[in-house]
């Protein structure tokens, strides 16, 4: 006898967390495969868009990718019906076209079905929501990816040679990175034009007769009116006035203030507060909430919408309610808009699935997972809250000479919404500042004077939250696409960080000088937004993406075309004129930027070839000495290693450079010996050594010696980012 099983239905998602997730709430009849991401994309080499016939994408499918779609296919064969499963943005729905293209039969007879599940969160009720009601592809959607990645392509793989010539080998240009560059340098170049202005503040503490708590009041007045004191000078003959005269409380004034709570995350919004908070970069932020999603604690993260579902705040108030009480609740549930130009209202903020799952429950949860669980679970249930109130008290004391001083002092009246900060043990005590008890007119008794001089300060530099703000103000690059631009920026080496914040580096300069001038509409802010929208349009289907690509690409293509005979390379790389002539041939000497750096040149280039390296960082030896020979080039007579630092930090380079181009590595000593070769009768110094992602400490001696740690042996442990 024969038996026929009836088929599975085949499901697949792109990651295998997503998967087992997934899989947990669907029954035996379905089978849950992962596409691990993109199935297919553009080649890697070669540009991939022919051009002339409508910017028809070549998709390949990468080695990589090759033995999953093997399993997918076999998977296919057995099931009539195909779901594809994919994240709900224009991403996900691109992933989800391309298994289709691949997965469906071209012969008719043996054609499947396909159908598209889309659900904000990974849980059993949106699941079977989403299953009962499946659709299909949105092919403006698709079109909206398409354009996007072809766009990309076409710059980078026709702007990026063009840098190769003019600049240096292996830089790279794209819509997005670029402008995000240009940002960074020009607050860079504001920060270097900045000119502090010195100014001082005084303030003063005083008690009341009776030996009250002390309080400090910030001279505000002189004698009515605002002034700035410029100098110590200045600050000074008011300081010994001050001391000489008399004080009386003049005015007490309080007043209740309220302090709402912020909106729910949207993606730019997360990325920012993780930053700040935490210190996470961006992609760690979504590399947590990708996590999180796909294990089914949030809703989906790449958003840029501040909405809420009904049921989310009918299950976040009762939570309120039976948590806190119902004083905590306002008499209306709080629903938010987006003012993000182009923002998916119908999409939802980022929020936890379920509101009972507290971050107090550590045992679910580890390191950034839980970090960003903890703000994004907070802020969810915060924006469902009253505000916090204060009394704030501001407190006047006036002198005899007419200098009136003022102090300002708070009590959290009842928390709100801050009262979820305190069930998790986030400090609010930088929220109180209490003054003592005072009535007008009571005499005080001046304890101390206390002058503080201050400069001006620049504008700061950018790091991950101000950056991805900024980018978005202007509208500049979609939730989806600020992590990676930012990851790009910094492993091409544009900027470099210094802590938290990116300093460009000085091929940064010459690239954005080089497309200001003669791409402007490339790393125009203006142009690059508008381009956003534009592909807002197509995801709306109000535009078809070919003339969209049409109309940027031609223009761009005649002036690729002009730029490439016009520009000189001596031109572009030279930073600056330097106030000195050539020892030569009497020429001005400039500044000019080559493989491994700036060095200094003749301007008369090629016909003088006088050059010389600039100085680099400077080391001493164990006494203190500085140290400036590194031995002799084995390849030219005159020859001497001089320390350069280039892309991967310090190393040794001939001094005839460009003339001789001998390199060998630098050895950074830490002033400790190795261990292993001690304890072996041998003499090898711990150097510092650089991994993909971090620094780590080896033997001088290596390869005859092995030893090597990852914890400084000074006692410091050095990552970076």
């Amino acid at each position: 006898m024969c038996y026929t099983f009836p088929s599975m239905d085949l499901v697949i998602v792109e990651s295998p967390t997503k998967a087992k997730t997934l899989g947990g709430f669907l029954g035996k009849e379905y089978e849950v495969k992962a596409s691990r991401g993109h199935i297919r994309d553009l080649p890697k080499s070669g540009l991939g868009v022919d051009v002339e016939h409508d910017f028809t994408p070549e998709y390949v499918v990468p080695e990589k990718s090759k033995k999953v779609l093997r399993e997918l296919k076999k998977s296919a064969e057995g099931s009539q019906k195909i779901i594809l499963a994919t994240d709900l943005d224009r991403e996900g729905e691109a992933i989800a076209w391309h298994l289709y293209e691949l997965l469906q039969p071209k012969t008719k007879s043996k054609q499947k079905e396909f159908k598209r599940a889309v659900f904000h969160e990974i849980t059993k009720g949106a699941i079977q929501e989403s299953f009962d009601n499946l659709g299909e592809l949105n092919m403006a959607l698709v079109d909206a990816q398409q354009a996007r990645r072809i766009l990309d392509r076409l710059v980078g793989y026709k702007l990026s040679p063009l840098l190769w010539k003019k600049v240096r080998y292996g830089l790279s240009a794209g819509r997005v990175q670029s402008v995000a560059v240009r940002l960074i340098v020009e607050r860079e170049r504001e920060r270097k034009a900045f000119k502090p202005e010195e100014y001082w503040s005084i303030k003063a503490s005083f008690k009341d007769v009776e030996n009250k708590r002390p309080f400090e009041a910030e001279l505000v007045k002189i004698a009515g009116e605002n002034e700035k004191i410029g100098n110590e000078k200045q600050a000074n003959i008011i300081v010994e006035e001050l001391k000489k005269d008399v004080f009386e409380v003049e005015t007490i004034k309080k007043t209740e203030k309220k302090r709402s709570t912020n909106p729910p995350f949207k993606t730019s919004t997360l990325q920012q507060v993780m930053a700040n908070v935490y210190g996470l970069s961006a992609r760690s932020t979504m590399s947590a909430a990708q996590k999180l999603f796909e294990k089914g604690y949030i809703t989906y993260h790449r958003t840029d919408s501040f909405n809420l579902s009904p049921q989310f705040v009918d299950s976040a108030c009762n939570y309120i309610k039976k948590e806190f009480g119902a004083d905590y609740l306002p008499e209306k549930a709080l629903f938010y808009k987006s003012n993000s130009k182009g923002a998916q209202e119908a999409h939802e903020a980022i929020r936890p699935t379920d509101v009972r799952k507290t971050p107090l429950d550590k045992d679910r949860l580890k390191g950034d997972e839980l970090k960003v669980y903890t703000m994004i679970w907070k802020r969810a249930v915060e924006c469902q809250m009253v505000p916090a109130v204060y009394d704030q008290t501001t407190l006047e004391v006036l002198s005899e000479k007419k200098f009136l001083l003022r102090s300002t002092g708070s009590i959290i009246k009842f928390l709100g919404w801050m009262v979820v900060s305190k069930l998790l043990n986030f400090d609010i005590n930088g929220e109180i500042s209490e003054l003592p008890e005072y009535n007008e007119g009571e005499k005080v008794k001046l304890n101390e004077v206390i002058p503080c001089q201050h400069f001006t300060q620049p504008p700061p530099r950018y790091n991950d939250a101000s950056l991805i703000k900024k980018m978005e103000e202007i509208g500049v690059g979609r939730p989806s696409t600020y992590a990676p631009t930012i990851s790009t920026i910094t492993a091409r080496r544009y900027v470099e960080r210094d802590g938290r914040y990116f300093i460009p580096t000085d091929v940064a300069y010459v690239v954005v000088d080089l497309l200001v001038e003669h791409f402007p509409d490339i790393i125009g802010y203006e142009f690059t937004a508008e381009m956003e929208s534009q592909l807002d349009e197509i995801a709306g289907g109000d535009k078809k993406w070919v003339p969209v690509v049409s109309e940027f690409y031609k223009p761009f293509e005649k002036e690729l075309k002009s730029k490439e005979k016009e520009l000189s390379k001596t031109d572009v790389t030279t930073l600056e004129v330097l106030d000195e002539k050539c020892p030569d041939c009497g020429k001005e000497l400039v500044i000019k930027l080559g493989k491994y750096g700036k060095f200094i040149s003749c301007s008369g280039y090629p016909d003088c070839e006088y050059a010389r390296p600039m100085e680099e960082d400077k080391v001493y030896d164990d006494e203190g000495n500085e140290v400036t020979e590194f031995g002799k080039c084995p390849n030219c007579e005159d020859g001497k290693f001089v320390l350069k630092k280039g892309r991967f930090g310090k190393f040794l380079a001939c001094s005839n450079y460009p003339k001789c181009k001998t390199t060998k590595p630098y050895l950074e000593k830490i002033g400790v010996k190795c261990p292993k070769c001690q304890e072996n009768g041998k003499d090898g110094d711990v150097v510092i050594k650089k991994a993909k992602r971090k620094v780590f400490y080896g033997c001088s001696n290596y390869p005859e010696c092995d030893w090597s740690s990852w914890t400084d042996p000074r006692g410091k442990t050095q990552d970076s980012e």
